[in-house]
């Protein structure tokens, strides 16, 4: 192998590639990056046997061939060289790679490539041609309400589930739920359980690309997302996930509006008066605002009043700063709707204005003996009346 690649482009597809390897491999080999001198270009590959990226840079290619060397020392190295032509060329009786540019030059220690997994194969004839920006926006929306443990596998990704009606994505972790949809995307009717940080890295590599495309593995073990010259691969969840639907309550009695900044930040200020991982912050709704208070006997109280408009009852409900924090962070509109039936009901949130319904997050509340007793008083008053 004997090539010629510029210093920037080859430390792009370095960084690249080096996300999936892995910093504490079970196996030497995988903590290699498999390089390929093919006609015009030189292909890079990285593993960690769930995930495999491999991406493609232009190069001259004097002679044809592969070898492995450890992926963060290349990558490391090669960000510290100046903006210059690299030379690399293999040394067969030595199983060394040596790395030219300018004034430095390295010898790196290589292992055989033939023991680096080979890139899983995926079936062209199951695409699904996507524009990159509605997946990305459509994962970034989602994926924050995976399941962090792996007691129920199925709720530690993200579903994407192609339908007569499109791709829907869907994430929850029994606490809280979050569902969009591209309608735009049509494939074979088909649901596939992508990992969290498959998902994570899905949103990384379409960055401001504006075409994708997925491809299912054989026996739909797995997909592949297609971003130009490269392609990144991850097994799927095994499992079916909840029939979101039956999740998503039906009726309100109250519905508010409010700006979104406003209540992202009343929130964030409501998180810090709390201990534990449940700081519950207390939402009542009246006429012509929202009150927030949370109280906590170590760390005091807060509250605050956003201006809001409300439909039907004015209630309270009780929910978690953390997790309805990390849903506000994932809204991009300007305002958004809340509604709920009772104290004891999921909250659910959309976008205003947003024309397509299906998109929405659901967040569970928590039990507080207070709304709930005040709940009980109303009901009496209203059947004494």
């Amino acid at each position: 192998m004997e090539l010629t690649v510029h210093q920037s482009a080859l430390s792009r597809a370095l960084r690249l590639v080096a996300r999936v390897a892995p910093t504490r491999p079970t196996l030497p080999i995988l903590q290699m990056v498999l390089l390929a001198a093919e006609p015009g270009r030189l292909r890079l590959t990285a593993t960690d046997t769930e995930l495999a990226m491999t991406t493609a840079v232009t190069a001259d290619i004097a002679r044809e061939g592969r070898t492995a060397i450890p992926a963060r020392l290349l990558g490391e190295y090669v960000a510290q060289l100046p903006a210059e032509p690299v030379r690399l060329s293999f040394d067969a009786a030595r199983h060394r790679v040596r790395a030219a540019c300018g004034p430095y030059v390295a010898n790196f220690a290589t292992a055989d490539p033939e023991e680096f997994p080979a890139f899983p194969a995926t079936d062209e004839r199951s695409s699904v041609d996507l524009d990159a920006g509605c997946l990305r926006t459509g994962v970034e929306r989602e994926a924050f309400a995976t399941a962090r443990d792996e007691s129920r596998p199925v709720l530690s990704g993200v579903l994407f589930d192609f339908g007569a009606e499109g791709l829907t994505l869907a994430a929850a972790d029994g606490f809280r739920l979050a569902r969009a949809r591209i309608p735009e995307a049509n494939g074979t009717a088909s649901e596939l359980l992508v990992p969290a940080r498959a998902a994570a890295e899905f949103a990384r590599l379409l960055g401001d690309a504006e075409a994708a495309r997925l491809v299912l593995g054989p026996e739909g073990r797995g997909v592949a997302l297609v971003v130009g010259e490269t392609v990144l691969y991850t097994r799927l969840i095994e499992g079916r996930f909840p029939e979101i639907d039956r999740l998503i309550p039906q009726d309100c009695r109250t519905r508010v509006t409010v700006e979104t900044a406003a209540l992202r930040q009343a929130v964030r200020v409501a998180g810090l008066f709390g201990s534990g991982e449940a700081r519950p912050v207390r939402l009542d709704a009246t006429a012509d605002r929202l009150h927030l208070q949370a109280r906590d006997a170590e760390t005091g109280d807060a509250e605050s009043d956003l201006t809001a408009t409300l439909e039907g009852e004015p209630q309270a409900v009780a929910l978690n700063t953390r997790l309805l924090a990390d849903l506000l962070d994932a809204a991009t509109g300007e305002r958004l709707e809340l509604h709920w039936n009772s104290p004891q009901t999921p909250v659910v949130i959309r976008e205003a204005g947003r024309a397509d319904a299906t998109d929405l997050w659901l967040v569970m509340p928590l039990h507080d003996p207070a709304l709930l007793r005040r709940e009980a008083q109303q009901a009496l008053g209203q059947r004494a009346a």
